[in-house]
């Protein structure tokens, strides 16, 4: 070992210190909080992935694994190709292909049900520093979706890369309200304040 490199100085771990949850989110958030409180950041949360050509089967396999509701579908090279969440597996589309396609559920394959890269909602990361969390919900009800990408894109290549991802379920539950259902009395974003108590 080269003498130049010196050992650092070592100290004893204090009792009862805590460490950061760097892919934790906020447990209770509100409205008007920042939009990026409630973010999925693929810098500090690892991204979960499966195949196009995987079956439904191994999808839902690797979603309960990993405690999630949706995963990335990639392709050999790493790009994104869809999306797809429990919904897509437990849903109403495995019913309708094997009934279209006449294939048992067992050999459905995750592209046949999930949401293609050109039909996912995916928002600039650039233009939600200055959000709120009631942005990214009204966006998502406007386009009647659950899930959103966000996209970091390089103003030089203009090629994007996906940051992370907002969830209408996570957001629920750290809002402790219900935004999901089209419930008359959640239906604007004043009515859920009040039901949130802000």
């Amino acid at each position: 070992m080269p003498k130049n490199y010196h050992p650092l100085p070592t100290m004893h771990l204090n009792a009862g210190s805590p460490y950061y949850h760097t892919g934790d989110l906020p447990e209770l958030i509100h409205l008007e909080d920042p939009a990026l409180s409630v973010m999925v950041d693929f810098k500090h949360t690892r991204a979960i992935t499966i195949a196009p050509t995987a079956f439904i089967a191994e999808a839902g396999i690797e979603m309960k694994a990993c405690s999630v509701h949706l995963l990335l579908v990639v392709d050999n090279e790493g790009r994104v190709v869809g999306l797809i969440s429990s919904e897509d597996i437990l849903g109403e589309k495995p019913v309708k292909i094997t009934q279209e396609k006449h294939l048992s559920r067992a050999e459905i394959r995750v592209r046949l049900v999930m949401t293609p890269q050109e039909h996912i909602v995916a928002i600039d990361y650039e233009t939600l520093r200055l959000a709120k969390v009631a942005h990214v919900v009204q966006t998502l009800k406007a386009a009647k979706q659950h899930y959103a990408l966000v996209v970091e894109t390089n103003h030089g290549t203009h090629q994007q890369t996906v940051r992370g991802l907002f969830s209408l379920s996570q957001i629920s539950k750290q809002l402790t309200v219900n935004v999901i259902d089209d419930d008359p009395l959640a239906r604007s974003l004043i009515e859920l304040r009040h039901k949130i108590g802000d």
